[in-house]
Parts: C-alpha cells; structure tokens; sequence
C-alpha cells in the first residue's frame, strides 16, 4: 500500500490544475474509512485529495508523514518543498519544510545549512516575529555560532514591537539565568511595555510572571494592579493578583481583591480555590466549607470529596447547602450508593423539600446491592417515611437502625430506641414492648 502512494507521489508532478471539488469528496471518504477503522482506504483517499489539490497544507503534510513513517526521507522532502514553493504566503508551509530539514540536520549537513538559508530568507521579510527568530536562533546555536545567535537577539531587542516574553524566551536560550544584564534589560521591556499598553492582559501575566520567578512579588503586584486599574474587566488578572497579595502575607488585600472578581463572576473557580485555602488556614471552617463547596459545583470532583464537604455541611445543620451539592454529586456519579443515601437525608432534613426524600430512599434502597447497615442513613430514612406515612417502612427501618448503631454511640441508639417507643405508643399497640424499650433507653443514657 506504502509502495502504491509513493509512485502517486511521485506521478502527482503532471497534475498542475487544483479540483479542490474532487478534494473535498476524497477526503469525506478519507474521514469515513477513517472512521470505519480502515487505516489503508483512509491513507488512500487522503493522498487522491492531496493530489487533486496539491496546495492543501494539511494533506500535504499528513503525506510527507505517511512517507517518513515509510523511510522515505525523499519523497518527504520533495512533498514539503514543493508546498514551501507553491506556498510562500504560508508561513505554515515554510515552517513544515524547515522543521523537516531540521529534523534532518543531526546526519545531515545540508540540510542544515539549507534550514538556515531559509529561515534566513524569511527573517529578511519577518524581522520581528518569534517563531522565525526562535528556529533561527536555535539552529545557530547548534552551529555554534554565538555570534550570530547573539546578534539576532540583540537586533530583535531593537524592534519597536519586540514582545518581551519572546526576549525573555530567548535570554534563556542564550544567557545564564543570573545574568545581570539580561534581566535589566527584560525589566525594562516590561516595565515600559506596561506604560505603554497597560489594559493588555497577555502582556500583564508575563510581566507579573516575570517578577514573580525572579522573586520580586511586589513589583509583579504593582504591574498588576496597573493593569487592573485599566482594564477593570480583566477578572482572570484580578483574580491573579488576589493570590500574589495572598503569597505577599497581604491577605485582607488579597481576600478583597478575590471577592471583588467573585462577585462580579462567581464562576472564577480559581478565587473560589484562593480562598478556601486562605480560609483552612485560618481556621474558619464555614467560609473554607463555603468556597471548596463551589469549586465542586463548578469543576466536580471524586465522590468522596463530595461526601465530605456535604456532611460538613450537615453537621453544621445547613441541610439546604448539603442537598443542593449533593444533587450536583448524584448528577455526576448517579449509581454511588453513599452519595444517594446522604442526598435523601439531606432532602429530609431540608424542610422546603422534606417531601421528596422518601422517593430518594427508595432509589438509593433499589441501587444498593444489600441493605444498607449505615444507621444515620436508616434512622433518616425512617424519619422521612414516617412523615409520609409509611409506618411499617418506618418501623422496619428504625428497627435495623437501632440494630446498625455501634456500641460506642449509646446516645444515638438511646434516642432511636425511644423514638420507636413513641411511635408505638402513639399507635396505642405494642404498649408492653414500648414499656421494655423505654427502659432500655434508660440502662444506655446512664
């Protein structure tokens, strides 16, 4: 099949004239082969496009790979130059023949020589932009030239539209970390580009980042709240600055900051992190609950990072925050059992919604491979089909509740006890049994 493409290659020479119409079909039966698992047809189709339309990058490209996976460095070569001839307003096509030829250059001296002939010819008509400097620069430095390497950093430090980020891409190319030159000269860029276009927020992160590597977070502080101040928007870089005064031990600074971008947007799961943290450590609980409890809603997490937080919630008595985070851990792990059962008592225990849980524990009780034996689940449980008026479910369910309870937790399983007493007793039956079992309530609470 290999040997089949390559003479299509080959022959493709005698078909000047583009049928881009003939393209599109081939490649629609390229993407259904593709689909199909039909790697050959795929292949196949992908090359009769190409050679109906020989300018097309991409197909060009996918068949100088096919011929290189091959071991045919020459039909690759030619494939990637012709489309750098055909192409020359593509930068795309250019890169793609001298990143072959780059490729190539580790055993091949001409082709070296000839990536660098044509990053040459490019850097003449681009003479500022990174991507054609970046490859230059590194094929120069594994010429060894440092001198040419070195004047084409300095030549692009020149360009009134030199990007500081790139500079700082190719100091670290060129230079040792601790370069004092370097990094005075990087500072300065930064610095003058902020003034100059302040509201830019690629510009503003690079910057902030800079400082902050350097481990001068003020100044990375300053830059940012320059860029805050005109751009007010830019929440990503709000939020960016909170956790800079946060690192900064400026933490009423860095909390208003944080809240500020939330309230504009609450969906910055970024600050919603920020500040559970800030909030652990210092120690309020309710707040730190608060923030984890939305960083779940809004990216998710492992079911057991949702059990927790809601019986957090739960032990705090906010039933409410409990179900609602726990409808959104049911939607996503819609068969965890666990996860079923907290949501019905959190439901039972939300009054607004109380008359919904004792559904929810039927659904938990159908997905459950055997009867559960957690006894908050079961007591919960019993509660809510009591309300319903469920009292045999009830009963059976306060029953095997006062069975599960450990004989650590005395208070609970006392309270269990004389709640089914109640029951009975409200029932005016089982009046002897009810007598029994408020005397055993009693032998535990002592």
């Amino acid at each position: 099949m290999l040997r089949g493409i390559s003479l299509m290659i080959a022959s493709s020479g005698i078909l000047l004239a583009q049928d881009t119409g003939l393209a599109r079909r081939e490649y629609a039966q390229a993407v259904l082969a593709g689909l199909r698992g039909d790697a050959a047809g795929k292949a196949r189709h992908e090359e009769a496009a190409r050679i109906a339309h020989p300018t097309a990058i991409m197909l060009a490209d996918r068949s100088a790979k096919r011929a290189i996976k091959a071991g045919d460095i020459k039909t690759a070569s030619t494939l990637y130059r012709t489309l750098a001839e055909d192409r020359p307003d593509s930068l795309r096509a250019q890169f793609l023949y001298t990143d072959f030829l780059r490729s190539q250059s580790a055993e091949d001296d001409f082709a070296l020589r000839l990536a660098v002939e044509k990053l040459e010819a490019l850097q003449q008509k681009q003479p500022a932009h990174p991507e054609v400097l970046e490859r230059l620069l590194r094929l120069y430095e594994q010429q060894g030239q440092r001198a040419k390497s070195e004047a084409l950093y300095q030549n692009y430090l020149k360009q009134p539209q030199a990007d500081p980020s790139v500079a700082e891409l190719f100091s670290r190319i060129l230079r040792d970390q601790d370069d004092a030159q370097s990094q005075e000269q990087l500072d300065r860029m930064y610095r003058e580009r902020i003034e100059e276009t302040p509201e830019d927020p690629n510009l503003a992160r690079a910057a902030s980042e800079h400082f902050r590597k350097t481990k001068r977070v003020p100044e990375a502080i300053a830059l940012l709240e320059k860029h805050v101040k005109a751009a007010p928007s830019s929440l990503d870089m709000r939020v960016r600055l909170g956790i800079l005064l946060l690192a900064d031990k400026k933490e009423a600074a860095g909390e208003a900051t944080l809240l500020a971008a939330l309230a504009i947007d609450p969906s910055l799961f970024v600050a919603h992190q920020s500040l559970a943290k800030l909030y652990d450590q210092q120690k309020k609980p309710e707040l730190a609950r608060k923030h984890r409890s939305e960083m779940l809603k809004l990216r998710g997490g492992d079911a057991s990072e949702f059990l927790e937080v809601a019986r957090e919630f739960l032990n705090a008595k906010d039933a409410k925050a409990a179900r609602i985070l726990l409808e959104k851990a049911c939607f996503d792990y819609p068969k965890d059992v666990d996860l079923l059962y907290l949501r019905a008592v959190a439901t039972h225990l939300d009054a607004a919604e109380s008359a919904k849980a004792p559904a929810l524990f039927d659904e938990a009780e159908k997905l459950a491979k055997e009867p559960t034996r957690n006894p908050l689940y079961l007591r919960h449980a019993a509660e809510s089909y009591w309300t319903a008026k469920q009292t045999e479910k009830a009963e059976s369910r306060l029953r095997d509740a006062i069975k599960a309870y450990p004989a650590t937790e005395k208070k609970e399983s006392a309270a269990a006890i004389r709640l089914l007493a109640s029951w009975w007793q409200q029932q005016n039956k089982n009046a002897d049994a009810a007598k029994a079992l408020l005397q055993r309530a009693e032998m535990l609470e002592r």
